[in-house]
Formats: structure tokens, C-alpha cells, sequence
């Protein structure tokens, strides 16, 4: 048994062989647009948290090395404790050129390496003697320029002679800081043509987990990759959950920015990891329920389908994501894990369980400290006990109607009328010697025992 979900692990030439979701559909129509486009392209792919960005950016990144389109993953989490993301890009680029030269030019690739060195010196030199915002070079605004000359006014009544003289070589020297920046930005266009044997394919770079970065790096990662990086044969992939990078950009300049218009200056095309939602015969979250099951091989003595069947319904109920699904099923394998088969068992009240706690700490809580009612439990969740038509809500109903049999009290299910379902649910107790009010303290114990994390 696997307690936690077994990575899926993507070789650098496998595409989308472990696809359970169907998107290598849209991998490919992805890898049509950037194969043969000529612009200076920078493509956004927006998903909320754990609904599989990585995977899928892996997989398509394998697609890619099948079409021997050259390709670079970066991830920007793991680059966010670098103080500027020029470096983290820059040197991603340059190294894989050094290792990936198929056409080998050893002058133009040296010339390009000192060239991203220059660029970045001037780059720090800008950010690191004057406290203003500095994040590009040619790409500096006119307004910028009359700021620097503001502040060599201010300096010029005393404020600092050192600082002063910088900001007068800064003004002086901005020409040259321009004709750098265009030669590093016509250099980098032209490495594409050393990577592929005819040098005609596109160089791809994705840059993945910007949502989880720091705002600061991560609004600065995009501004230079607009400003310094998107040339001709050169696309970007940028991995992210949008509200949550528009948060980021709010963080940065102030909550009443526009922070959606503000994006797209540095975006060209938007698209949203594809997602299979209204048919409840084939959604991601169904494949991807008999996927965990399959993976985490949990004895359940019998239980398997009305597991998977329960939770089918509970994850479009609470429309989790995937990633959420996985910490549900890790509940789950714990709790499997440390019973027995003669134990008492009962699917839709520990399905429900694992899932709540996974979405709803609090009511979890309050389960687990039996300061809830069945009344206030529906209330907070949405569900309902009422006869429905749909074969998805009347399992829902059949595990909702489980949850009131556990909770109400005794005045309350003796005033219950006498052919209501619910009464013939004790004969399920019978041989555990388990009493009715005891059923929820029993599972969400065994349930606590471990935290997952």
C-alpha cells in the first residue's frame, strides 16, 4: 500500500504515455503554435493550484524533445531565493546552450555568455546605488530617466556627492546601456540556430510555480522576460495561476493597480490548462479517482467501489482539485492502513470524513470535538437529504442520509417517521456491538491519529 500518491515521473523523451486526463490534444496544439510561430511570443498557461500545471508542462516538454524542438524548464520557485531573476533566466539559457550545441559556434555562444554577463552587471549596478525601480535596461521610460534626473537635483543640494555622481554616469551612459542591451537581445535570437540540426526550430523556455514565488520575484521574473528576453525564435511558457499572480502585482504596486491589464503588457496569448468538468461520466476528477485508487493498491476488504463511487460525487460536490484529491486519498490509506478487516467499516461516514478534513479543517474540527449538528453540517456544506433524480445526487443523498443517521440525537431519530430509511441503518451495527451516537467519534479518531501533511 501507498500511503502517499506516487509521484508520476516523466522521462526527458516520454509525452504524455502516463496521460489519464486526455491532454495530449492540447499539447499538441500547443506545440503547432510555437513550432510556427516568428514572433517574439510570451504564452501564459493558467490553472488554479494542484489541477496538474507541472505534470502537464512535463509531459508536453517530453512532446516537444520528440519533435526536437529544444526546450528549457525553469523553475521559479526554486530560483526565487536569487536576488535578481535576470541571472536565474540568463544562466538557465546560456548553460543549456553550452551542453545542448548541435551546431556548435563557440564565438557567437562566448559572445553571448559575456554579453549576459555585461547586461547583468549594469542591471545590478542600477538596482543595488540608487533606490528606485530599475529591472530593465533599454527598456527604461523617459519618465524613469527624468526621476534619475530629479534625484541628481536632490543630490546636487547636498543629499550625497557620491550618489549624485553616479546618477550623472547613469544619464550619461544610458545610450550605451541601450546598444548593450539590443546586441545581448540580437544574440540570444540567433542561439536557437545552434540548437537543432537544420536551426530552424524554436528555442522554448517554461518558467513553472510562478504563483508560488515571492510577488516582488515573481513580477519581476515577467517584467524581464518581456523586457530583456522575448526576441524572434525564442517562446515562453509562463506556468501560473492568474488571480494569484494578479494578487502578486498588487502586492508590488499598490492594491488600486489594474493588475489583469497590467499582465498582459507582458503576455501575448493566454490559455488555461484544459479541464474535462461537465460530464460526469468522464471528468478529470472521475479518471483521475480510479487513477489514486490504482496507485495507492489500499486493502479495503470489499470497499473499493463504493469508495471510489463515494468519492466521485464528493469531489464534483466540492469541486476539489487534484492535488486535493491525493491528500484525500493519503487520509485514506492511513485510515485503511492502521484498521483491520473485522473492523467496523462504513465507506459514505469515512469518505466524507477523509475529504472534509481536507477542505474544510474547521468543520472537521468541530466534527472531531462533536460541537456540530447534522443541521449546521449540511448548512455549511451544501448538502442535502432530499429525494433527487440524478443517479450522482442520489448517491449523495444515500451518504448524506448516513451522516444524519450518525449525528442526530436520539429525541430526534426516535420522533423519525417509522418507515423512514434511516431507522433500518442500525442493522449494519449489529454484529460490532457499536452504538449509533458512537459512530462519528470512532472514525474521525482513527482519522486524527495521524496529520497529514
Amino acid at each position: 500500500m501507498n500511503i502517499v500518491t506516487p509521484p508520476i515521473l516523466v522521462g526527458e523523451d516520454e509525452a504524455f504515455e502516463q496521460d489519464v486526463l486526455g491532454r495530449s490534444n492540447f499539447g499538441q496544439s500547443l506545440l503547432n503554435l510555437v513550432s510556427q510561430s516568428s514572433d517574439e511570443l510570451v504564452i501564459s498557461l493558467d490553472g488554479k493550484w494542484g489541477e496538474g500545471k507541472t505534470t502537464f508542462v512535463k509531459m508536453w516538454q517530453g512532446m516537444l524533445n520528440q519533435a526536437e524542438i529544444p526546450s528549457i524548464y525553469i523553475d521559479a520557485f526554486a530560483n526565487d531565493y536569487i536576488d535578481d531573476a535576470f541571472i536565474a533566466v540568463a544562466s538557465a539559457i546560456t548553460t543549456y546552450i553550452e551542453e545542448n550545441s548541435v551546431n556548435p559556434d563557440a564565438e557567437k555562444s562566448k559572445e553571448f555568455s559575456e554579453k549576459a554577463k555585461h547586461v547583468g552587471v549594469q542591471l545590478l549596478s542600477w538596482t543595488a546605488k540608487v533606490g528606485i525601480k530599475a529591472a530593465t535596461l533599454g527598456a527604461i521610460k523617459d519618465s524613469d530617466i527624468e526621476e534619475l534626473r530629479d534625484i541628481q537635483s536632490d543630490v546636487a543640494k547636498g543629499l550625497s556627492t557620491v550618489v549624485g555622481d553616479f546618477v550623472g554616469e547613469r544619464l550619461a551612459s544610458h545610450k550605451q546601456d541601450v546598444e548593450l542591451l539590443q546586441s545581448f537581445k540580437s544574440l540570444l535570437s540567433e542561439m536557437p540556430s545552434l540548437l537543432s540540426p537544420e536551426g530552424d526550430k524554436p528555442l522554448v523556455i517554461i518558467i513553472d510555480e510562478l504563483d508560488r514565488c515571492k510577488p516582488t520575484y515573481a513580477v519581476e521574473l515577467i517584467e524581464k522576460v518581456k523586457h530583456l528576453f522575448s526576441v524572434k525564435n525564442v517562446v515562453f511558457v509562463l506556468v501560473m495561476h492568474k488571480k494569484q499572480l494578479e494578487e502578486a502585482v498588487k502586492c508590488v504596486y499598490g492594491a488600486n493597480i489594474d493588475a489583469h491589464t497590467y499582465l498582459q503588457k507582458f503576455i501575448n496569448i493566454e490559455t488555461t490548462i484544459p479541464k474535462k468538468i461537465g460530464d460526469r461520466h468522464d471528468s478529470d476528477i472521475k479518471q483521475y479517482n480510479k487513477r489514486l485508487f490504482a496507485l495507492h493498491e489500499i486493502e479495503t476488504w470489499g470497499d473499493g467501489r463504493n469508495l471510489v463511487d463515494s468519492l466521485d460525487v464528493l469531489a464534483i460536490h466540492f469541486n476539489l482539485s487534484l492535488r486535493q484529491l491525493e491528500r484525500v486519498y493519503t487520509n485514506l490509506a492511513v485510515f485503511y492502513a492502521s484498521s483491520s478487516e473485522n473492523q467496523l467499516r462504513l465507506v459514505p461516514v469515512i469518505s466524507f470524513l477523509a475529504v472534509i478534513k481536507v477542505v474544510d479543517p474547521s468543520v472537521y474540527e468541530a466534527l472531531l470535538h462533536q460541537k456540530i449538528t447534522y443541521e449546521e453540517l449540511c448548512q455549511k456544506t451544501g448538502l442535502s437529504e432530499h429525494d433527487q433524480e440524478d443517479r450522482n445526487l442520489r448517491r449523495l443523498q444515500f451518504l448524506t442520509l448516513w451522516l444524519k443517521f450518525s449525528l442526530i440525537t436520539d429525541e430526534q431519530f426516535e420522533q423519525l417517521d417509522e418507515n423512514d430509511r434511516i431507522r433500518a441503518f442500525g442493522q449494519s451495527l449489529w454484529q460490532y456491538s457499536v452504538e449509533r451516537e458512537r459512530l462519528m467519534p470512532i472514525f474521525i479518531q482513527k482519522l486524527s491519529m495521524f496529520t497529514v501533511s
